[in-house]
């Protein structure tokens, strides 16, 4: 399973990439087997009048032959939005997986 993390913020670590991939692949390291690729992609939306930042998370997830997953989240914090939209990749890849064979 290829992971790739793509970030709006050029300063994303190391670190915070290494961690989104340990997040994906604790999510998804049972369908690892379907899935050809993982993208996240992470969108910090500031909005200057209120001075509130949130953190749009989309995960695209690739199974082998099948349709393309795509699930979104937002939240205030990147971690709380990539756990969320993780959680929802997984459910909607085992769906997907359940109601193809």
């Amino acid at each position: 399973m290829w992971v790739d993390v793509f970030s709006s913020h050029s300063d994303a670590t190391e670190a915070e990439n290494n961690h989104i991939d340990a997040q994906i692949r604790l999510m998804l390291g049972r369908y690892a087997g379907q899935i050809d690729k993982v993208e996240v992609y992470l969108l910090t939306d500031e909005n200057q009048l209120d001075d509130i930042q949130q953190v749009h998370c989309t995960i695209r997830v690739g199974l082998r032959g099948y349709q393309q997953v795509e699930v979104n989240e937002v939240a205030d914090k990147a971690s709380d939005a990539i756990n969320a939209c993780a959680h929802r990749a997984k459910r909607y890849v085992k769906r997907a997986l359940r109601l193809s064979g």
